[in-house]
């Protein structure tokens, strides 16, 4: 149970970290050369599962509350990504809304399990 809450804190933190870079190779794409958005396409195939895991560990860790449902959430904005750019082009607006309210979870979860202690509160 140590270990899966040890995972879970390690996998939060490399989320957030992942959603930053993300972001700076969407930038770079946008203010120096378009071919960096093959990088921001591929480079989210290596985290896009990582709240998905989180969710799971939250069951093994005994981690209830907001923590298990921001993860859940994450999640499915993660898919919600890809849908919109995907399947849903007109909605592809939304794109950059999606990714601040990710940060935003993905922070509240952080702050939550590294200092904290992986209570599940916010405040």
């Amino acid at each position: 149970m140590k270990i899966a809450r040890y995972v879970y804190n390690i996998l939060a933190i490399a989320f957030l970290l992942c959603l930053v870079v993300q972001a700076f190779i969407a930038g770079l794409a946008v203010f120096t050369d378009a071919v960096y958005w093959g990088s921001h396409t591929e480079f989210v195939r290596y985290f896009a599962f990582m709240p998905l895991v989180m969710f799971l560990l939250t069951f093994i860790a005994k981690i209830g509350g907001v923590q298990r449902w921001l993860s859940l959430g994450m999640f499915g904005a993660v898919i919600f990504q890809f849908l919109n750019i995907q399947a849903l082009p007109s909605a592809a607006v939304l794109h950059p809304v999606i990714a601040l309210i990710l940060f935003a979870m993905s922070f509240i979860v952080v702050r939550n399990t590294a200092w904290r202690g992986t209570r599940g509160e916010i405040g």
